[in-house]
């Protein structure tokens, strides 16, 4: 059980499949490369450089106003809570921008930034889900501004030595160390976004609020239970109700008014969420059969109901669970979970990074009935799209229609849980509509069809896109009739390295093509090859 894939197995197959499934593909020099890789260094060169954890967000940074704040009267305040007295502060925009500028942010990242880091980032927000309009029109965009660096900076893994702007996130992370789930877990709950959005402010030791004891504990880390979880791994109520009464008294401080805030403990910076002991329930708890911690003394306090969770192996199934069905597939058997769950806890003390670097490695996950089978969800999708054709990110407001057609808008989760798996229980994305819409995306590039978008607004934003490099794409030398073979040879290999086209297929692109460019001319015929490709079913799955 999770041996590694030998050698002598490596082959061009096994490199796509890795770059698809641990990023968003790649070019075709970029697969070549990989593939020689590991090809001449070993598998385990071409793993490690996957795992790289140096990120420059130096390109990617969030726009000014998101780095500070505004009272009630709109007055702006930078991060260290000074009041600035520029009236033209971007601060002042609407929401409705806002919340575009944080799409465009959001998916910047998962093209332009380290690839794993980019599909950590994807997987956290999905598992770690909240609810913008829960956060408050106060409370909204620091929080969720926070919320997002802070899930980057776990994605991106070890980057001591990155500016923070937001200091009150630091001090929960040992010597700038990032990308261990533990400490994710212990991050998110003294985040504004989870407070917020679970109502966690409202829990006092006097009126005690469940929703965060129960989601941690459903969700986060226990989960509800599935086939590879034993009777006696089972939590009960009594451990919600304690896990409810361990994480009451924590507050919101400093937001509105960042200066005046008087009831903030001293030097607490702006904006933070702080315990308050009046309103805390200290008492000794009894959670998930423990009445001590491991080093002695009581069950106290949030702090330590994760440290038992987390000492779980019920913890370890079920976080090794959705990382295996995120990276490979959705059924792993029990004795692989069983196997997986050991190295995360007891190898790896929940170091991401290097557990997927177990995972990576292993036979497991290179069998042929987890290749090509998992469907592409909408951010994969749309991330995969634009890298394959070289084109830059759509415009912000293009970006937040894509989505909301495709049902994936990451301020708005369906519920908690987040995001239905693609081929999961109460999945629309591949549900008629959306199917057909996603056989129509690829004409944006292709056909500059703007009209797949449903407003006016939209249309016009793309006004200026600029058109897909088709010389780049499908060289001139290749449009030829005669040379339609080699030329539907390089697109597969650009856009499905994974797929061999059936004959019946190849036969219809080619009649196609050559129709196309018979009547118009060959640039046309690549344009509506390309399309057609990139509309097969065979081009939703990864």
């Amino acid at each position: 059980m999770l041996d590694p894939l030998p050698q002598e197995s490596w082959s061009r197959r096994h490199a796509n499949h890795l770059l698809q499934r641990a990023g968003f593909g790649g070019s075709p020099e970029e697969q070549e490369a990989f593939f020689r890789l590991g090809d001449e260094q070993g598998v385990e060169a071409a793993v490690d450089s996957l795992l790289e954890t140096t990120e420059d967000w130096s390109s990617l940074p969030w726009t000014d106003w998101a780095l500070g704040d505004t009272d009630p009267n709109g007055d702006f305040f930078d991060p260290e809570g000074n009041l600035s007295t520029d009236n033209t502060n971007p601060n002042r925009r609407g929401q409705n921008i806002r919340r575009r500028e944080v799409m465009l942010w959001y998916f910047s990242n998962l093209k332009q930034g380290q690839p794993l880091a980019g599909k950590l980032l994807k997987f956290f927000v999905d598992h770690f889900g909240i609810d913008s309009a829960a956060i408050g029109q106060y409370y909204r965009y620091i929080g969720l501004f926070r919320y997002f660096e802070m899930l980057r900076k776990h994605a991106a893994g070890n980057v001591a030595g990155v500016d923070a702007p937001f200091e009150s996130d630091e001090r929960l992370v040992p010597e700038g160390h990032y990308g261990n789930f533990r400490t994710m877990a212990n991050h998110v709950s003294w985040s504004i976004a989870m407070v917020r959005t679970l109502d966690l402010y409202e829990s006092t030791s006097s009126s005690i609020n469940e929703n965060f004891g129960r989601e941690l504990l459903e969700l986060f880390t226990f989960g509800l239970g599935t086939d590879f979880t034993d009777d006696d791994d089972e939590y009960t109520e009594e451990d919600v109700g304690a896990a409810a009464e361990a994480f009451t008294g924590r507050k919101i401080y400093g937001f509105r008014f960042p200066n005046n805030d008087q009831s903030a403990p001293r030097g607490l910076p702006p904006s933070s969420v702080w315990q308050n002991a009046n309103l805390q329930d200290r008492s000794p708890k009894t959670f998930y059969g423990n009445t001590t911690m491991p080093g002695g003394g009581d069950v106290v306090d949030g702090d330590d109901i994760i440290e038992l969770i987390f000492n779980s192996i019920r913890c370890a199934k079920h976080l090794s669970w959705k990382l295996w069905r995120y990276f490979a597939s959705p059924n792993p058997s029990k004795a692989l979970i069983e196997a997986l769950a050991l190295r995360f806890r007891d190898t790896h003390d929940y170091e991401i990074r290097p557990f997927l670097k177990d995972i990576f490695l292993s036979e497991e996950f290179y069998d042929d009935a987890i290749m090509n089978t998992q469907i592409k969800d909408a951010g994969d999708l749309l991330t995969s799209l634009e890298k394959q054709l070289d084109a830059p990110n759509l415009s912000q407001d293009a970006i937040e229609d894509v989505m909301q057609q495709l049902g994936y808008e990451i301020l708005f989760p369906p519920s908690i849980a987040g995001w239905p798996e693609p081929d999961g229980e109460g999945n629309t994305w591949l549900a008629t509509g959306a199917m057909v819409f996603r056989m129509n995306v690829p004409s944006i590039w292709s056909h500059r069809n703007f009209d797949v978008f449903t407003t006016a607004r939209t249309r016009t934003s793309m006004a200026g896109y600029p058109d897909v490099d088709w010389d780049r794409i499908a060289p001139r030398d290749l449009r030829a009739i005669e040379n339609f073979p080699l030329l539907i040879e390089t697109l597969t290999k650009r856009f499905m390295p994974h797929r061999t086209l059936r004959k019946s297929q190849i036969r219809t692109l080619y009649e196609r093509y050559s129709s196309i460019a018979e009547q118009l001319d060959s640039l046309e015929a690549v344009k509506e090859l390309v399309r057609l490709l990139l509309a097969l079913p065979e081009y939703q799955m990864q």
